[in-house]
């Protein structure tokens, strides 16, 4: 998502494979048909705003810093209490995540192996996301590739946040934010975490990667036409 992110806010673009490089205009061109664009716009809007009250929970539980030496809220590393604490933030997370596969991932046609659980604490959170859809973005262009684009940006940011836990957790040797918990209680985190992947990997980069695919061959086919004149 670093790479995606990069290819969107740089202005020469950047490479997403090491020979597979996107120009940054393949994003902004024109004319291009991208289906269900305000479904995609809501589902950014409501895991933006779950992952930045993730991110106070984050700052709650280990300060600024994550993976280095870092100055703690309480003053000493997180115990066990606070770990407790921010995994029930990620399981509010998860829920959302959840909520937006029950919700839209028909719609989008993807999540395909991500497997929802079915549990009327799910099935609670997809009606929340439901609600979110539509209070988030009142009042808001859904059908504008422009917002799609911004939104992705964002999202990618903010999802470096999980990616930065993750090193923190499986580094050797474990970064200070970790170091004090004991064994099962880091078990525990790694598989929120690990689940966290899994919904990015089925739900939103699917989605990106269709996307993307239909841009870049639309930005080809221009290439195409503009040798030929």
């Amino acid at each position: 998502m670093t790479l995606l992110r990069h290819t969107i806010v740089s202005r020469t673009g950047g490479y997403i494979t090491r020979k597979l490089h996107v120009p940054h205009e393949v994003w902004s061109q024109g004319g291009a048909k991208l289906a269900n664009l305000p479904e995609k716009v809501r589902v950014i809007d409501v895991l933006c705003a779950a992952l930045e009250e993730l991110q106070n929970a984050s700052t709650d539980y280990c300060g600024q810093g994550i993976t280095g030496v870092m100055v703690f809220p309480a003053g000493g590393a997180p115990g066990k209490k606070e770990a407790e604490k921010w995994m029930s933030k990620l399981d509010e997370w998860a829920n959302v995540c959840e909520g937006v596969t029950g919700s839209m991932g028909k719609k989008l046609g993807v999540g395909e192996g991500f497997g929802v659980k079915k549990s009327s604490a799910v099935t609670s959170w997809s009606s929340k996301v439901a609600r979110s859809f539509d209070k988030l973005t009142n009042g808001k262009n859904l059908d504008s590739p422009a917002a799609y684009v911004n939104g992705l940006a964002k999202l990618f940011q903010q999802a470096q946040l999980l990616d930065e836990h993750t090193k923190a957790l499986t580094s050797s040797p474990l970064a200070q934010s970790y170091s004090s918990l004991p064994p099962e209680l880091r078990m525990q985190l790694d598989l929120r975490l690990k689940r966290s992947s899994e919904f990015f990997a089925s739900v939103v980069l699917t989605f990106v990667i269709r996307d993307l695919s239909q841009l870049l061959d639309k930005y080809a086919k221009k290439g195409g036409q503009w040798l030929a004149e």
